[in-house]
């Protein structure tokens, strides 16, 4: 079922709702839309209501005039209070980041996931940024992507070559003109400790043993400053585990997530 949400700025969030049980936020990283989770949502539909968003821009969500980061924690907070009271919420790289902003708007948010949010200033440099907004416009979307993934993403280029084989790859060139303008906000951001120390949620850190550096050292910052925060290692995996290990991923939701 496909739902939408309004935000405080008129765009429609889309929201895809599936499964039974406590709703879970799912809200996807730069580069991606709500199709990111379709591996691990029907491992978690038996025991959850999944709601995976499009964040604006992309998929069948609408679209500001101006982007600002602010903005997208707006969104997020907006759909999690209209799951309900019992909402949860699940953040992956970009949208990790974005779901830590929103939980600072949200009273009594029960339980929070976040795998590898950037913390700021660490997926790309300017330079890097206007490259890939130029092979866009130029009509190279192929290499862009490929690019984005290799260099943020940390994938290898053989996990590269098999998801420019699959179905993935269109839907990722689709959205990839939202990338530069989600990465420049990135960028710019910089993690706000007295802000993030409000978030009394327990919060399960997520990193990959195989991600980036970036992951790494984001995942040590936020975790330094959320309260109640535990850090789970994905053995063997890196990033994109939500594709490569689904059910691993899903089980670590769901025994975080699960009734305690």
């Amino acid at each position: 079922m496909l739902r939408h949400v309004t935000s405080p700025d008129g765009v429609r969030i889309a929201c895809e709702v599936s499964g039974e049980g406590p709703p879970v936020v799912f809200v996807h990283g730069a580069g991606s839309a709500r199709w990111s989770f379709e591996p691990v949502r029907p491992l978690l539909e038996d025991s959850f209501t999944v709601i995976a968003i499009d964040r604006r821009g992309r998929g069948d969500s609408s679209d500001g005039d101006d982007y600002r980061v602010e903005n997208e924690f707006e969104d997020v907070a907006g759909v999690v209070r209209d799951a309900g009271e019992a909402a949860l919420l699940v953040g992956h790289s970009y949208g990790a980041l974005i779901a830590a902003g929103a939980a600072q708007l949200i009273d009594g948010l029960p339980r929070l996931v976040l795998y590898e949010a950037p913390m700021g200033g660490s997926l790309a440099d300017r330079a890097t940024i206007d490259g890939w907004e130029t092979l866009i416009r130029d009509g190279h979307r192929d290499i862009m992507v490929r690019e984005f993934l290799l260099h943020v993403g940390g994938y290898s280029e053989e996990e590269i070559d098999q998801l420019a084989r699959s179905p993935v790859w269109e839907r990722r060139k689709a959205v990839s003109p939202t990338a530069p303008r989600e990465l420049r906000a990135e960028l710019a951001f910089r993690l706000d400790p007295a802000a993030l120390g409000t978030v009394a949620a327990p919060t399960l850190m997520l990193l990959g043993s195989e991600s980036p550096d970036w992951a790494r050292r984001s995942t040590e910052a936020y975790s330094q400053v959320l309260p109640n925060a535990e850090v789970r290692i994905l053995e063997g995996y890196g990033h994109g585990a939500t594709t490569s290990a689904p059910e691993l991923v899903a089980a670590e939701i769901e025994r975080f997530l699960g009734p305690k």
